[in-house]
């Protein structure tokens, strides 16, 4: 990892964790918009403009605390997806392409990620996540980091008409680092 004025850069065996690049949007726009990922996530709308998608990647940008996104890129496939970090208390998000769902690059990704932000933010004890009930492949992914299911709710997405069930997560770090290594 880099310092906070040089960004924040993750690497897994398979799997880069960066900044993003403005030749990213293209692929971005691509998987954002696709519905299978914009209906799981909150704030990706199925009709993303060029504007709106370039706007959330400046926002993304790690400032030195927990509040920023990373493109995740492999090393020989190019732009995978999103993995993220914000709100309070501090809550994961990601997404990938639909095309590599499947090959465990989730896992991959978010375990790279909080290693990095553990070792990052040493203050941050816990997180809380959460993943809409009809995408139960992100539950087994939260429960392989060690996250901990509390129980239902009801959230929101930009790309579905109607709230829709979902069920919320808590990591606390110690049960993070009982499981996977911190550098």
């Amino acid at each position: 990892m880099r310092g906070a004025a040089d960004g924040f850069r993750i690497e897994t065996p398979r799997l880069v964790l960066r900044a993003f690049r403005p030749a990213d949007l293209d692929a971005l726009m691509r998987i954002g918009r696709d519905p299978r990922v914009a209906r799981m996530m909150c704030s990706l709308p199925v009709r993303w403009t060029r504007r709106q998608a370039a706007t959330w990647v400046a926002r993304s940008r790690f400032r030195g605390e927990p509040a920023f996104r990373l493109a995740i890129d492999g090393r020989d496939e190019g732009l995978l997806g999103v993995a993220g970090l914000g709100g309070a208390p501090a809550s994961l998000a990601y997404f990938l392409d639909p095309a590599v769902w499947g090959r465990g690059y989730a896992t991959e990704a978010m375990r790279g990620f909080l290693a990095g932000v553990f070792a990052r933010f040493p203050g941050l004890d816990v997180l809380a996540a959460d993943h809409f009930a009809d995408n139960p492949g992100s539950g087994r992914v939260l429960g392989k980091l060690g996250f901990e299911r509390l129980g239902p709710g009801t959230g929101r997405s930009l790309a579905r008409l109607e709230p829709a069930p979902n069920i919320h997560y808590r990591l606390m770090r110690a049960n993070f680092e009982a499981l996977h290594e911190i550098p």
